[in-house]
């Protein structure tokens, strides 16, 4: 059947990237949303795409702790 209806079958896996694709658009959008307030709107580019990244990846994020990063700065600042 794929052989017979090619273009109904590329129509297929189109739609259903295409969802997938869309979804992660909306999610960063929405994450985007929620960290982009009027207090924070004077934000600059690299701190606010950096800020994005650790929120989207919150789960991950939370596993470091502080005294992690103090003694990672701590290292290479030798």
């Amino acid at each position: 059947m794929k052989n017979i209806y090619t273009l109904v079958d590329r129509l297929i896996q189109l739609i259903l990237t295409f969802l997938v694709s869309t979804a992660t658009t909306e999610q960063a959008f929405l994450a985007i949303k929620i960290v982009k307030t009027i207090s924070r709107n004077r934000m600059e580019d690299d701190f606010l795409a950096n800020y994005l990244i650790v929120y989207i990846v919150k789960e991950i994020a939370k596993r470091f702790t502080i005294d992690m990063i103090i003694n990672y700065f701590y290292s290479i600042k030798e």
